[in-house]
């Protein structure tokens, strides 16, 4: 059993290993504690980690935004904003990416209803995350924790000498 705070913390070290910039790592991070607070399918933030790291591309019209292409993690965060600008109705060109998507709009207030690909504002209540210890699927763990050894400094004599690890002066 994790704590909701381990979940984030682990999630955005994880997705700063797989390459994704400071903000978007901490928004996914923030998005891997409500959808494991909600009872929500974490894998969905798995499968952004695993996304090659790309540019979005999409195209802004007076009344909604389409997305052509990009990674979850990025496009998530871009239509999260577009909707906190007054935007009403995004279309993915990617259904895949739903899950991760409706979780950053969620995890902002936004209730969404879904018309195939189209998402667009709804007036329905927003899943709230409950404060409680959850069990993360072995399987989602295990890749978050490859991608966060990606951020570990090296052990090296050097490394040790200027305090990474016990370092070689434990003076606690």
């Amino acid at each position: 059993m994790l704590a909701l705070n381990e979940i984030g913390s682990m999630v955005q070290k994880a997705a700063r290993g797989a390459g994704i910039p400071l903000g978007q790592a901490e928004d996914l991070g923030r998005i891997a504690i409500y959808l494991a607070g909600t009872g929500g399918n974490v894998s969905a933030v798995t499968r952004a980690l695993q996304e090659p790291a790309t540019t979005v591309d999409m195209i802004w019209s007076s009344d909604a935004v389409s997305v052509k292409s990009g990674p979850a993690a990025l496009i998530g965060a871009i239509i999260r904003d577009a909707f906190a600008m007054g935007y009403d109705a995004a279309v993915l060109a990617d259904l895949d990416h739903a899950p991760l998507v409706g979780a950053f709009l969620a995890e902002s207030g936004v209730a969404l209803r879904w018309d195939g690909r189209v998402l667009k504002r709804s007036d329905t209540t927003v899943l709230q995350p409950a404060c409680r210890p959850v069990t993360i699927p072995a399987a989602d763990w295990d890749v978050w924790g490859v991608y966060a050894a990606e951020t570990y400094v090296p052990e090296t004599e050097a490394s040790r000498l200027v305090g990474a690890g016990a370092g070689l002066n434990d003076n606690d």
